[in-house]
């Protein structure tokens, strides 16, 4: 078989025919992706919230919620490595003696959690519980992530300290003046407060140096400068300083925590620079001052992290040519080669839909992937980042495949995080099945006639029947089990000749169809009563036929209400909140 063949039977499944493609799929190529690579990596950012916290908060509650779902979801997409920002501009979502806390974690600067509660303890602890690496990333420069914050500087914060390190950028934002020595020092001094104070595996810079070439630190390079006549090269200099200070500082405290760089994808064209690549970008040597080739050629870092964040075939920067410049450039060296990938543009409708959206954008990703694997000094991917991923049921089949080699049960499970254990257990034991395209479809409402297939499988029961609804033919799917339901006198229908198996189920009606079951089956032996009016702000909603069901489902811990306190009985009950329902039954059973 060739790699085409494989490569294209591969992406089928990716695009959501796994379900009849399934058994195409080549398994040696899976386990080579799974295996080839050590580093399953993804970038998790918190500056605006992007990744943690859902929003801006001091409860220590809702910080510790969010971490669990951020971790769970790092786990169930099959990654083993986690680059959580953890100083976006700084500030800090730690304890820290020199930063203050971050507003993008608190809602204020210098505003602490709640309970005395420590993201990145809490973090370290839970990642490292499930087999995840952590490794810290920091923004080394920038003070403020916008020209808002730059007004408005707290009286806790870096700039408003050391007004003589900062400097006010075109863009409006504040950095670090990078040839500060106090500058490089303050910079250190915080890294190595992290490495002694948590237990992470690595620290882990950006691609964020100097912003452009019209950074306005001339007044510094005139003080500074002396022994350079081109401010580029003394830029250079200034960011290999603090880098080669990061790499022997970090070895000398302990050498197990992994030091890396994720600079721009493209450190120079070739018709810049005569070792560059056979590309026309933006680069990181002459437009960001990083000279990231030097770090790797003078062992200065652990893992190079570039982001070529192109796709394959690009016009100025072709993922494969640039992948391929990396490998040959780590050749001889101590630095391992790790590819960051753009899964956010593949989450993103942009201009570039076309190549990169949704389904082609998968595809893209997955292309890459496979050409990654066979290169020499490759040991793994990072991809930015873990909310995008979490935005496409298409790029979590990508990204499950890609770290595991399986494809997820169903592509949307990620979406209700709250039923995916009832969902999975209920399908294991073949009392319901997805949507027949990959999905699950838990945001759906259920129709009756799903529902009574569902719960008469969960029952076992089985009868023969000589009649059955009117609007129940014996093409339907449900003929069967709603067949056995009548006879069982599980269900009268709506007006005891028909059923309306298309309609949808209110969650009263839900209540009631297994509150009949139930007492059939002597599987209600309890005394306790409910007041559904004082138990729910809309318990007096209840339509008078439901409302012993819903009070005895209640009681017994079947059926609950919502965090607004209602219990919305004439709303239409979801496939997911179906499926949590059901397998609370099967208990019982």
């Amino acid at each position: 078989m060739s790699k085409m063949t494989r490569t294209f039977k591969a992406i089928c499944i990716l695009v959501g025919l796994f379900c009849s493609l399934n058994s195409l799929l080549p398994k040696h190529d899976s386990q080579v992706i799974a295996k080839a690579e050590s580093v399953r990596g993804v970038w998790a950012a918190t500056v605006f919230s992007l990744d943690y916290p859902s929003k801006p908060t001091t409860s220590a509650e809702v910080l510790r919620r969010d971490a669990d779902n951020l971790l769970n979801n790092v786990q169930k997409l099959g990654y083993n490595t986690l680059f959580l920002q953890v100083r976006p501009s700084g500030d800090a979502f730690y304890k820290s003696q020199i930063f203050p806390w971050s507003k993008h974690l608190t809602g204020a600067q210098g505003t602490a959690p709640s309970d005395n509660f420590d993201p990145l303890t809490y973090f370290t602890e839970k990642a490292h519980e499930k087999g995840i690496s952590l490794h810290a990333w920091i923004n080394p420069y920038r003070l403020t992530s916008s020209a808002k914050d730059s007004d408005l500087i707290d009286p806790n914060s870096i700039a408003a300290k050391y007004p003589e390190l900062v400097v006010k950028h075109t863009d409006g934002k504040l950095y670090l003046n990078p040839v500060e020595p106090d500058s490089t020092a303050l910079i250190l001094e915080g890294i190595m407060e992290i490495v002694k104070n948590y237990d992470i595996d690595g620290i882990h810079l950006d691609d964020y140096f100097y912003p452009d070439s019209s950074f306005p630190d001339g007044d510094t390079f005139s003080k500074y400068g002396g022994d350079f006549s081109d401010i580029g090269d003394w830029r250079r200099n200034n960011t290999t300083n603090l880098i080669r200070r990061i790499s022997t500082a970090l070895r000398a405290e302990n050498p197990n925590i992994i030091f890396s760089v994720s600079p721009c994808g493209i450190w120079a064209n070739k018709a810049s620079h005569p070792e560059g690549s056979e590309t026309t970008g933006a680069q990181s040597y002459f437009d960001y001052y990083a000279d990231s080739r030097l770090w790797v050629k003078d062992n200065l870092v652990d893992w190079i992290m570039p982001q070529i964040y192109w796709n394959i075939g690009h016009s100025s920067a072709d993922f494969e040519a640039l992948s391929k410049w990396w490998t040959e450039t780590v050749q001889g060296t101590d630095v391992s080669l790790i590819v960051g990938q753009a899964a956010y543009k593949a989450a993103e409708e942009t201009g570039s839909a076309s190549v990169w959206y949704s389904q082609s954008g998968a595809e893209e990703l997955y292309r890459q992937t496979e050409l990654l694997k066979d290169l020499d000094g490759f040991i793994g991917y990072s991809h930015y980042r873990l909310g995008s991923l979490l935005q496409s049921s298409v790029l979590r089949t990508f990204a499950t495949y890609a770290n595991t080699g399986e494809m997820p049960l169903f592509t949307d499970l990620f979406a209700f995080p709250w039923a995916e254990d009832a969902i999975i257990s209920l399908h294991e034991k073949g009392i319901i099945n997805g949507m027949g395209d990959g999905t699950f479809g838990g945001k759906i409402s259920i129709s009756r006639a799903d529902f009574i297939l569902m719960l008469v499988r969960l029952t076992g029961k089985t009868t023969t029947f000589a009649d059955n609804f009117l609007d129940v033919t014996p093409d339907k799917y449900y003929y069967t089990e709603i067949g056995i339901a009548k006879a069982l006198g599980f269900t009268t229908g709506r007006d005891g000749e028909t059923f309306d198996p298309e309609g949808n189920i209110t969650r009263e009606d839900m209540a009631t169809l297994a509150y009949r079951i139930l007492k059939k089956e002597n599987k209600l032996n309890f005394d306790e009563n409910i007041s559904l009016s004082a138990k729910f702000s809309d318990g007096h909603l209840v339509s008078p036929y439901a409302k012993d069901a819903v009070s005895a489902l209640v009681a017994q811990h079947l059926l609950s209400g919502y965090e607004t306190g209602e219990f919305l009985p004439q709303g239409f009950a979801t496939r997911a909140e179906t499926a949590v329902f059901l397998n609370r039954l099967s208990q019982l059973f």
